[in-house]
């Protein structure tokens, strides 16, 4: 009879858990889900989502790379062609500081042929010489040598051999070297960071100064 009581005061128990087992086991807790708004909801384009990207990239910032100084020395002129070639570069919008010259430095060899009779006679001649390949070669316009035909200015004077011995073997015929004078003084010009077609207009000026030449010069000299 005992056991039988006990029997049934287990039963009630387990009925008593079993019809509340929310309070005896609470269930676990639930994570709230955010409440959708289907009108707030928007279809990023291509070029949005692109645009999203590129702005979550992390941004690398560089340095610019060191400006490198490039300084040029056209050379030689006398008094008078000093002032003419200044003009000729303020017309370009240039600037040059002036350097005087030793008359050892200033010495210059030109190898040319001499002044045709017309500008026209000399025009057509320097058209034949370019088909013989010959690339480098101009019409002098300055009064002193008008007309004349020149193929290059040298400070060294075995390039102008050089340049001479060439030419004659292309079957050339009347050219010629010569030391280029300038007068008793001499002045270079010196100028700094030329772009190309700034080069190209200063070498368009040769007819008017055969005995100057355009060279990269260390920009300690300025």
């Amino acid at each position: 009879m005992k056991y039988f009581f006990w029997l049934l005061v287990l039963i009630n128990i387990g009925l008593f858990g079993y019809f509340n087992i929310d309070v005896v086991l609470p269930k676990p807790a639930q994570t709230q889900q955010a409440e959708i708004s289907p009108e707030r909801i928007k279809v990023l384009s291509l070029q949005e989502v692109d645009s999203l990207a590129s702005s979550q990239k992390k941004v690398v910032v560089t340095e610019p790379p060191p400006v490198i100084d490039v300084c040029f020395e056209w050379s030689v002129f006398s008094e008078t062609n000093l002032i003419n070639a200044q003009t000729a570069l303020e017309k370009l919008a240039l600037q040059a500081s002036v350097k005087e010259q030793t008359v050892q430095a200033s010495k210059r060899f030109w190898v040319y042929r001499p002044p045709l009779k017309s500008t026209a006679e000399a025009i057509k001649k320097a058209a034949e010489l370019k088909s013989l390949g010959v690339t480098d070669v101009f019409v002098v316009q300055e009064p002193r040598w008008k007309n004349a035909i020149s193929f290059g200015i040298f400070s060294d004077e075995q390039l102008a051999i050089n340049l001479q011995k060439e030419l004659q073997a292309k079957g050339i015929k009347n050219v010629e070297k010569s030391l280029r004078s300038q007068g008793k003084s001499y002045s270079s010009l010196l100028l700094k960071n030329l772009t190309e077609n700034e080069i190209a207009e200063i070498k368009k000026l040769n007819p008017d100064f055969p005995a100057a030449e355009l060279k990269e010069v260390s920009c300690d000299a300025l």
